[in-house]
């Protein structure tokens, strides 16, 4: 016992423990259950005309093969050799009357366990070699009958050791059968569980890259014209009314969030919106007061759809954040480089007047889903505080590998961008969309 051990894994240690032995004690006294009674209806260890060899002969066959058995759930085909070599034995000791013993119950538990655990032409052949120590022990019951007992005598134990031998072997497979179905069925609900899980998660960010984003810049601008109509009343109290509404959105949105986003998963979501939409993007962050411009670098190459919707989300989640908690005022420009990998950053000056009630606008998963998306295609997200504003950049592959120069693919192939300024505390907190 270590310093360091819960009673909760001592009590699991013991646990396993315990079935262990459960285990060997259930092959223990299955293996005495099928050798001592095959031992006495199928030998004569207790008939006077068995000598003491004889007696000793079956009583040592009898407790090898009961050895084997006690392996069998381990060592199936280990287990099925010896029973079969010791069946056989059995049978030829006594076709030459060394013995008076042909044991078959052993036989049959080693078969079933083969055919329940191993492949089917493992199976098969199993099954083919069963069958020979079953003829041995027909020919040794019809040796020495007499003619008139002879066909009766051959009937009655073909009708018997035959068909036993192929229930037992049938009988296994349908176990097996029946439990890889069962196996099936399990992977299938765990798929179906997964999928609802992903598509949880997809509604999640979609809840949050159209409603909050829009929710968020709507409270925003209804602030700024509050605080420009104090010289009409109504107009004021019409805006604070929607502002209000916009906040309690906002919170009844976080709520739902948590609830949808039971775990992380990096989905693909299929947005049809690409870095051509930024121009109309970038307008309405404008709307709210900040002046955001967008500085182009090197020709564009081509990338695919799935990368400009993750760039497009990109500025999207940061350019909301900058309106969020920086405010009105405040001056950011988009950063879009095209090199060996595509650079997105996005750059504030944190210079704004920040708008009352930031928690309320922010649901809190924004940059941990535009990580999960960024990392899906190859790429490193940054996020931190930037002087006194914040920055937000990552590199996303592109289709092209003629591009010179640029970030490139770290050790991992990964696509990796330098986040300067990203270890210096600053004081500022942390956006989390």
């Amino acid at each position: 016992m270590t310093a360091t051990e819960t009673p909760q894994d001592r009590r699991r240690t013991a646990g396993g423990l315990l079935n262990v032995r459960s285990v060997w004690l259930q092959d223990i006294v299955l293996a005495a259950a099928v050798v001592v009674p095959e031992l006495f209806y199928f030998g004569t260890p207790l008939a006077p005309w068995s000598s003491t060899e004889q007696r000793l002969a079956m009583t040592v066959l009898a407790l090898a093969e009961g050895l084997a058995l006690v392996l069998r759930r381990h060592r199936p085909l280990v287990t099925f050799g010896a029973v079969w070599g010791i069946s056989v034995g059995a049978d030829l000791l006594s076709w030459a009357d060394a013995v008076d013993y042909i044991p078959c119950f052993g036989l049959l538990v080693a078969l079933y366990t083969v055919a329940a655990q191993c492949r089917r032409p493992v199976a098969l052949t199993a099954l083919v070699l069963g069958l020979v120590p079953m003829g041995l022990a027909i020919a040794e019951m019809t040796g020495d009958q007499e003619d008139s007992r002879f066909l009766p005598v051959l009937v009655a134990n073909i009708a018997f050791y035959i068909p036993v031998t192929l229930a037992t072997w049938g009988f296994a497979r349908w176990s097996r059968a029946a439990e890889e179905a069962t196996e099936r069925h399990r992977q299938e609900v765990a798929e179906a569980r997964s999928r609802v899980t992903q598509e949880r998660v997809r509604i999640a960010r979609e809840l949050h890259d159209i409603v909050a984003n829009a929710v968020a810049v709507m409270v925003l601008r209804a602030e700024t014209a509050r605080v420009t109509a104090l010289e009409d009343p109504a107009r004021g109290e019409a805006f604070a009314h929607i502002e209000d509404l916009g906040r309690s959105t906002m919170a009844e949105l976080r709520h739902m969030l948590r609830l949808l986003r039971g775990s992380v998963a990096a989905v693909e979501d299929g947005y049809s919106h690409g870095l051509g939409d930024l121009d109309r993007l970038l307008a309405d962050v404008r709307k709210a007061g900040v002046r955001i411009s967008v500085e182009t670098r090197g020709a564009p190459l081509r990338i695919d759809d799935s990368v400009s919707q993750t760039a497009y989300r990109l500025v999207q989640e940061a350019a909301t954040n900058i309106t969020k908690h920086a405010g009105p005022g405040t001056r950011a420009v988009v950063r879009i480089t095209w090199d060996r990998a595509l650079l997105i950053e996005v750059v504030d000056d944190g210079a704004g007047r920040p708008p009352d009630g930031q928690q309320e606008l922010s649901t809190g998963h924004g940059l941990l889903g535009l990580r999960e998306r960024v990392a899906l295609y190859g790429g490193l997200l940054s996020a931190a505080p930037y002087g006194p504003g914040y920055r937000v950049a990552a590199a996303l592959p592109v289709s092209t590998a003629g591009a010179a120069g640029g970030s490139g693919p770290g050790p991992d192939g990964a696509v990796t961008v330098d986040a300067p300024g990203a270890g210096t505390p600053n004081g500022r907190r942390r956006r989390g969309g």
